[in-house]
């Protein structure tokens, strides 16, 4: 009996010990980050106290899986995304990130974003630019937007290969720099189901408007914006058509280029042999700017190439954006994709949200959102959840 009795004990203690070492349905775990916390696990829902991060469900934690991809005879690595605990039977979401390097293999670049779309039953597709992760080759800031598109395009056909579920249908997320992409990658790649644009772009360069709306932001009067954006425009005008000398053209920018603002995006005057053949350049290049506004055109034909887009589309805007001008963009897709009968346009823009669509009091490119948590903008995610529904993308 006692023998027994101990037999019952230890195997009590044992089934105990395999509880707390097994984890639990209920646990929260902290996201991929590249620290020491990477998948510790929880017991509450919060942040992570080492790196910040919010911490998941680890039921809704995604499954990846890696792959490989060439493009330009550069090898790229690529991250598939699935729920952990249901399978993923809607269509494949390609992100499209903005400027900037990444880190979505193994890493944390738009988790919350990719954790959403598997959480809806959908896969994801990403993969880290050139020089970025184990992407091979040095990263390119400056790559074209037909580059990045021909390099989405390859990422997509090799993924297709794989006969995935999900992957007969692929529809396009894109932010920023994307609004220029997403539209290349539809006109050579014709079976896109769909496109979300978050903060997108007209045809032409946003660097103007950001800098202008910056310096707003960050206190300058109106006769001092006026000021500085008189210069920035004789700097631009000048480098295109020249007729002035070089000790003109470097006195007549001094408060441009000793600007903090203008200083701390890494603005730098161009020398005096880049100003020598700035014009003859600008020449071979044909001029591309644009008549009426002055402005660089960054995507030529950009008009007809979104007028050819066939698919459902949603574009979200932060209505605080300082970087692109979302009410142009707004119109300049009412007036192309809301006209086309082949394709079908909703439109959303958020109150006092900025670029990336979180809450914000001035959308400023250095503003700390430390008071907002960091938090994305209210009713976001339902958006774009009710639009894939309402579309038949989403079961």
């Amino acid at each position: 009996m006692i023998m027994k009795t101990s037999l019952n004990i230890l195997f009590f203690l044992f089934y105990i010990g395999c509880l707390a070492q097994a984890p639990s349905k209920s646990g929260y775990v902290c996201p991929p980050c590249r620290s020491t916390c990477d998948q510790q696990q929880f017991q509450e829902p919060g942040n992570c106290p080492t790196c910040g991060m919010k911490l998941i469900h680890q039921e809704d934690a995604i499954q990846t899986e890696e792959f490989f991809f060439t493009f330009n005879n550069t090898r790229y690595s690529a991250e598939i995304g699935k729920h952990k605990s249901h399978p993923s039977n809607n269509a494949t979401i390609v992100i499209i990130p903005g400027h900037g390097k990444t880190d979505f293999v193994g890493g944390t670049h738009f988790y919350e974003l990719r954790q959403f779309f598997t959480g809806l039953g959908f896969t994801t597709l990403v993969w880290d630019k050139k020089g970025c992760g184990k992407s091979e080759g040095i990263y390119e800031h400056h790559q074209s937007i037909e580059s990045s598109a021909d390099e989405a395009i390859a990422a997509i056909e090799e993924y297709k290969q794989k006969n995935l579920p999900g992957s007969a249908q692929i529809g396009l997320w894109g932010i920023s720099r994307a609004g220029w992409i997403c539209p290349l990658i539809m006109n050579k790649y014709k079976p896109v189901a769909f496109w979300i644009s978050v903060s997108g772009t007209d045809a032409f360069d946003n660097f103007r408007y950001m800098v202008e709306n910056n310096f707003r932001i960050e206190g300058r009067t109106e006769d001092e914006v006026k000021k500085l954006m008189h210069e920035w425009d004789y700097y631009v005008n000048t480098l295109r058509h020249g007729g002035k000398s070089y000790d003109q053209f470097v006195a007549s920018t001094q408060t441009l280029f000793n600007d903090p603002f203008y200083v701390s995006l890494g603005q730098k005057r161009v020398s005096e042999t880049e100003f020598n053949s700035s014009a003859e350049y600008y020449k071979k290049l044909g001029d591309p700017f644009d008549k009426e506004t002055g402005l660089y055109i960054l995507a030529p034909d950009f008009e007809n190439i979104v007028n050819n887009i066939e698919c459902p589309v949603l574009a979200i805007f932060g209505e605080k954006d300082s970087q692109i001008d979302w009410r142009s963009t707004k119109a300049f897709y009412e007036k192309t994709i809301g006209k086309n009968s082949k394709a079908k346009l909703e439109t959303k823009s958020f109150p006092d949200c900025n670029h990336n669509i979180m809450k914000c009091k001035t959308g400023g490119l250095y503003e700390n959102l430390d008071s907002y948590n960091r938090a994305l903008c209210d009713g976001y995610y339902e958006t774009m959840q009710a639009w894939l529904a309402k579309n038949g993308f989403a079961k």
